[in-house]
């Protein structure tokens, strides 16, 4: 028999309904469905839902092998600029400049 309220904003009262089934990971605990074909909020489903939850795994992400991975794949396929100290942005004339992770010390690529 399915029991609810609002955490927190009434006591629980008899809805007179069946559980049919509590919802599934991709919805908030409590869900509820009823044999009626309703569904709602129960702390019966709530409760079970908690018990059964394993938080997701995030793989990790390693920027310095990204970083690394993104240079070398650059540098495989545009020629290494020519530094040239006289002119305004370090590199010679007519010289495509690459991109600022890989001239620039703390910028992540």
């Amino acid at each position: 028999m399915g029991y609810t309220a609002a955490p927190g904003q009434e006591r629980p009262h008899c809805l007179g309904k069946q559980i049919a089934s509590c919802g599934t990971s991709v919805h908030e605990f409590g869900t509820t469905f009823f044999t009626d074909g309703t569904s709602g909020w129960t702390q019966t489903c709530d409760t079970q839902m908690r018990a059964n939850y394993v938080p997701p795994t995030y793989e990790t992400f390693d920027q310095d092998a990204y970083n690394q991975e993104f240079a070398d794949e650059y540098w495989r396929t545009h020629p290494k600029p020519t530094f040239n100290p006289d002119s305004a942005d370090g590199y010679g004339p007519d010289q495509e400049l690459p991109p600022a992770c890989l001239r620039l010390q703390g910028v992540d690529c």
